[in-house]
């Protein structure tokens, strides 16, 4: 019904516009001249209306292209963010890899006795973190068992299997494992076996020591070369605490590792070492008892 009204008023006012044109247009200049000024003060309103809604809808459509504009700028600028994130992530990790590397490099450098092939750990199994790793090394670059593997901290195990281009190293922190352990300091030289501790795995233990073992909190333990696999010298770990066995005369010694197992990417395997290591001594069979066979 608004509508309606509208468009009735609107057809009226033209039509009287239209009226007023020919009256002037047929009295003569003068007569023009007022109905101009009626048909600019009856429709000026109108004008006004139709610039204001033109101005608004031109400025509507500045704005929504301005919107747009905007918007693909800041998708340009997210893109070239993400980017730039994941080429700083690659950045830093290629800076820490350089690292390692260059540590594993002056390792050997520092210990020209042994020849190493450098490898990475590529697996890991969840349910035995602490006894078996897998390398990408194997027999086809020189890597076989019972190989020492260490990092520029101290030792890691020993290879327990290798294949043609990977290997697993059972870790000293594995309660199977057995390691000959010397104290390093001179007025100790206290000799045993490191072994892992099934109750605290990151806890080595340095085992069947005597009461009187001179062997003390603070002290470095290193391979003492027995047994054939580990060169003699490499940093095992350091005594963190020694402890007494109840009802006996032994005690065991508890070491930190001096590798850290929890960042375990980049190893060395000595895959030969020109500090001979002592080899295990044969087994003396027990004498006879006498007149035994006789």
């Amino acid at each position: 019904m608004r509508r309606l009204n509208k468009k009735a008023v609107i057809l009226t006012v033209a039509v009287i516009t239209v009226f007023l044109l020919a009256v002037s247009a047929a009295r003569g200049k003068y007569n023009f001249y007022w109905s101009e000024r009626i048909v600019t003060v009856v429709l000026a309103p109108a004008e006004y209306v139709a610039s204001k809604v033109g101005y608004a809808v031109r400025g509507a459509g500045t704005s929504v292209a301005d919107l747009m504009s905007v918007y693909r700028h800041n998708q340009a600028l997210r893109e070239e963010n993400e980017q730039l994130r994941k080429e700083i992530i690659d950045n830093t990790e290629i800076v820490a890899e350089n690292a390692r590397l260059k540590a594993l490099l002056d390792y050997r450098k520092g210990t020209p006795q042994f020849d190493t092939v450098v490898a990475t750990v590529v697996a890991r199994d969840p349910a035995a973190w602490t006894n078996v790793v897998v390398i990408n090394r194997g027999t086809a670059q020189g890597v076989n068992k019972d190989m020492a593997v260490v990092t520029p901290r101290g030792l890691v195990g020993s290879v327990v299997q290798a294949y043609s281009n990977t290997a697993k190293v059972q870790l000293v922190l594995d309660p199977r494992s057995a390691v000959g352990g010397l104290v390093q300091r001179p007025e100790s030289r206290v000799a045993a076996i490191v072994e892992g501790n099934a109750a605290k795995p990151l806890s080595p233990r340095m085992v069947n020591l005597a009461r009187d073992a001179d062997i003390i909190k603070g002290d470095k333990v290193i391979t003492s070369g027995l047994g054939g696999i580990y060169p003699k010298g490499i940093l095992v770990g350091e005594v963190t605490d020694v402890v007494n066995e109840e009802g006996g005369l032994l005690k065991y010694a508890v070491l930190k590792p001096a590798a850290d197992f929890d960042r375990l990417e980049e190893v060395a395997v000595v895959v030969r070492s020109r500090e001979a290591a002592t080899p295990v001594p044969p087994a003396v069979p027990p004498a006879a008892p006498r007149g035994a066979g006789q």
